[in-house]
């Protein structure tokens, strides 16, 4: 580890973990976050769920004889066939005549009669998205998601270039704009671009975060700082679940979900910037002035001899001051390997939390209720997560989730297809296998944010974000399609992918207790696991003389520098 490293590690843990900046900062930073993020990542369980419905399409017919019923045919009179019967199902109207022939009516935009089973209004019935427009509903999920693969790449390098806290309250805000314009939506086209925006928004609001909570604290205590912030994530989900219970018209419930933002105007003045950021970007001035603050709010003495060190070194550092980018997380093959595995696993966690929470809404049993459980629940494996992480490491309890939703998926699914009057037992496992993925979201969340470099951190998990949103946007077509085109339960497939899922991780190093890289070099020893002191290699096979090429070159079939 390099020397800037072990000093911004010494000065965070000089500060402690339990001081009252950091505490209070954790709160607010989970707050802005999570509680606007989780409203969006799942509104559409609320938005556009399944509504009964049935065609009224044709004219009011009066059933036998009227006075149109007779016509002048030559010199005599003739009976007009007159309609018997009309029958209203869902997608179509069929009118039956007196001389035996039926007219099919299909029906179109307005013609549809809807009977929500908890006197909701949403964008189902509000829109017409049924019968063959009945795909739009899980489109806008998948739109949604695609909003949010680009928000993982577009703010995390700016999270990187920039800093942590002006993108998450740019993205913040701009979430509460773009929410409120949402609820003003007058057609579907409209609603789903906005959702769009705003998927792009909540990713990066999140990716900083996240990335700005971790970085506070020392390596114990990153497990708890994400669990801390990822708690309001599960707050988030039963809040909403009152309020939608409260507010039965999706525009009313936008609005309110809407404004949150509101809220945090009270104390953004009081929300500090990476000071492991501030240090590593060589913005001394403001390092300093956060550091002071933070003794200041603690009553702790002013760090002067690791702080003078920290200003001794700004010069040492040359790579800090680079500009990086994705690409250069392809330089090196640890690295790849790292990326590779992560996106796999991510897109598999992203894919089975959110298929299972939209199915949720479908099981048996209260929609409400179940959503708000499902919530309450993944609050108590949030913390559960913290001694199984500390205790065990990451790999081991990443491992054994991935195991349990496998079995629960799989048990669900064997039940549902060869089983009848296991509804309730059937919906039990559903929802633990969405419960116990929350728990796989927030370890690898803080797996994945420990084994890439500081310089890089922020587009690193940006680039994983891609993969995770890839799995959320593809989620609600699985569970539309899976049946009707592979003709088995899409819960099937869900089991099948967290098993894959939880043997895949064993390739991964552990980073448990291990200082978070800060240096290109660092986060390749992450990767290979390799003594400080291994020979550098280039990408060509000769000896890296340089100090700055040394940080950034390594070698499939060698070693790299750390």
């Amino acid at each position: 580890m390099s020397e800037a490293s072990h000093i911004v590690e010494h000065l965070i843990a000089t500060l402690g973990w339990r001081g009252r900046f950091q505490c209070i900062a954790l709160l607010l930073v989970g707050f802005t976050s999570e509680i606007l993020s989780g409203f969006n990542h799942v509104i559409m369980a609320f938005h556009g769920p399944p509504v009964s419905h049935t065609c009224k399409a044709g004219p009011q017919i009066h059933l036998g004889y009227n006075s149109t019923s007779w016509v002048q045919s030559s010199h005599a009179y003739s009976v007009q066939p007159y309609v018997t019967n009309v029958t209203h199902s869902e997608c179509l109207t069929t009118v039956t005549y007196s001389d035996g022939q039926d007219e099919v009516i299909k029906c179109t935009s307005g013609q549809w009669e809807y009977f929500p089973q908890y006197g909701e209004r949403n964008i189902v019935s509000e829109f017409d998205l049924v019968c063959s427009a009945e795909y739009l509903t899980s489109l806008a999920t998948t739109i949604y998601f695609t909003g949010v693969m680009v928000g993982g790449l577009v703010f995390g390098d700016l999270a990187d270039r920039f800093g942590r806290l002006p993108v998450m309250l740019f993205t913040h805000y701009s979430l509460a704009v773009v929410g409120l314009i949402s609820a003003f939506s007058v057609n579907y086209t409209m609603f789903v671009c906005l959702r769009f925006i705003t998927g792009i928004f909540v990713q990066g609001l999140q990716n900083s975060a996240f990335t700005l909570a971790i970085e506070f604290v020392q390596p114990q205590y990153r497990p708890l700082a994400g669990v801390v912030v990822d708690l309001f994530f599960s707050l988030s989900i039963m809040v909403l679940a009152g309020l939608a219970f409260g507010i039965r018209n999706w525009r009313h419930l936008q609005i309110a979900v809407s404004l949150i933002p509101l809220a945090t105007l009270l104390y953004t003045w009081a929300l500090p910037e990476s000071l492991r950021w501030l240090v590593m970007k060589r913005k001394t001035q403001r390092a300093e002035k956060l550091l002071r603050r933070i003794c200041k709010i603690n009553k702790i003495p002013f760090p002067v001899e690791t702080w003078d060190r920290v200003t001794s070194t700004a010069g040492e550092q040359v790579l800090v001051k680079q500009q990086y980018n994705l690409t250069h997380l392809f330089r090196t093959c640890s690295l790849v390997k790292t990326v590779g595995v992560s996106a796999y696993v991510w897109f598999v966690i992203s894919a089975t939390y959110y298929g299972l929470t939209f199915k949720v809404t479908s099981l048996s049993g209260h929609r409400y209720f179940n959503f708000f459980i499902s919530g309450l629940f993944e609050a108590v494996v949030y913390v559960l997560a913290i001694p199984l992480m500390n205790r065990f490491g990451r790999k081991g309890p990443l491992v054994g989730s991935f195991m349990i939703i496998a079995t629960m998926c799989l048990a669900s699914g064997f039940m549902a297809t060869y089983s009848s009057g296991l509804e309730q037992v059937i919906t039990a496992f559903g929802l633990t296998g969405k419960i116990v993925s929350s728990c796989v979201f927030v370890i690898f969340y803080i797996y994945s944010s420990e084994m890439f470099p500081t310089v890089v951190r922020s587009a690193a998990l940006g680039l994983c974000m891609v993969w995770a949103r890839l799995g959320g946007l593809i989620a609600p077509q699985l569970n539309q399609w899976t049946s009707v085109l592979l003709g088995f339960d899409v819960i099937y497939l869900f089991g099948a992918m967290s098993l894959i899922g939880g043997l895949i991780v064993l390739t991964l190093p552990e980073t448990h207790k291990r200082r978070l890289p800060d240096t290109f070099g660092e986060g390749n020893s992450f990767s290979n696991r390799i003594s400080t002191q291994a020979k550098t290699i280039g990408l060509a096979g000769k000896p890296v003389k340089d100090d700055a090429n040394r940080e950034m070159l390594g070698t499939c079939n060698g070693s790299e520098n750390v």
